[in-house]
């Protein structure tokens, strides 16, 4: 089952014995801090790498060493900082005079108390991923989010050519424009918009979208889900290949295909991705393959490379 928490407790609190023994020495956690980047404090923890991003000011009096970054503010104006402080050292230890300094800052200066996002890639014996009682976290009092799955089923749409399994994969001359039609075809389609229905007969004065493949007459329709919440990239790449696994076995009947997208938190002004789409589909070529008896076998000897095709975009800020 997968779920993360949310608790609300200072910087202070990821050094103290128990939480810094259990979770960042000897654990595996993954924890993300309320707060804008570029404006407000922001904290990360990932891998024992704790990253704080804060203002001038909080810097100078922190004491800590950082780099400037840049910010929405005056080019030539440093007023943000970044500190990443590897937690896991074998130098990051109580009396150790680096490590104080660190425990000073954080009870002197970085004293608020913030909400957080707190994930333990340790699975519990019931299959979930959220804290018990008896955790270090339990103290601050965390409230469990359960990650369920929301299934929808799209009206009849109106499919793309490249998806049907008719055509060739994507010239790479023509890929980018390609991934950019998919691209808004699919988020279209998870808005549920009139636009990519056929019954759509939208004035074009109103809206000049029009359909990758305006003349293809494969019309299905298509199940969607989605997940919301602190979710790690490990998980998705499970969530990738039991999705290759599926398609693989899938009956010859309908040449499968499948399509993820990832919406990340933003953790940086500038330099950050936002998430990424991949498109698995199948070509001319495969698709008449697959349908040939006895394939279905030797496509699961060779693996999928043979059979399928993969896109993969990133979504990042201009």
């Amino acid at each position: 089952m997968l779920g993360y928490s949310r608790v609300t407790m200072p910087l202070s609190a990821l050094l103290e014995g128990d939480f810094f023994n259990t979770y960042i020495k000897a654990g595996d956690i993954m924890m993300l801090s309320e707060g804008r980047p570029g404006i407000d404090n922001l904290y990360s923890l990932r891998n024992g790498q704790l990253r704080l991003e804060i203002p001038k000011d909080l810097y100078e009096r922190a004491g800590l060493v950082g780099e400037a970054i840049r910010d929405v503010g005056r080019k030539h104006m440093k007023t943000r900082y970044a500190i990443e402080l590897n937690l896991r050292l074998p130098s990051m230890l109580h009396g150790k005079k680096g490590f104080e300094r660190i425990v000073w800052a954080f009870k002197n200066v970085l004293v608020s108390a913030v909400t957080w996002l707190f994930y333990d890639f340790e699975v519990k014996p019931d299959g979930s991923t959220t804290t018990t009682q008896t955790e270090p976290l339990a103290k601050y009092h965390p409230t469990a989010k359960i990650c369920e799955p929301i299934r929808t089923i799209t009206a009849p749409v109106n499919f793309p050519e490249p998806m049907t399994g008719h055509s060739a994969p994507w010239p790479p001359t023509e890929l980018e424009d390609r991934a950019v039609e998919m691209d808004e075809w699919l988020n279209l389609v998870m808005l549920q918009s009139p636009r990519v229905r056929p019954s759509d007969q939208i004035d074009p004065y109103l809206s000049r979208y029009t359909n990758p493949s305006p003349g293809s007459s494969d019309v299905r329709s298509l199940v969607c889900l989605r997940w919301s919440g602190f979710i790690p990239s490990t998980w998705l790449r499970h969530l990738i290949l039991v999705l290759c696994d599926q398609c693989l076995r899938h009956g010859p009947a309908t040449p499968p295909w499948f399509s993820l997208s990832c919406q990340a938190f933003q953790t940086r002004v500038f330099d950050c991705t936002d998430g990424y789409t991949i498109l698995a589909m199948l070509g001319r070529d495969d698709a008449e393959r697959e349908k040939r008896p006895g394939s279905q076998e030797s496509l699961v000897k060779s693996g999928s490379r043979s059979a399928r095709c993969y896109v993969l975009w990133e979504h990042s800020q201009a």
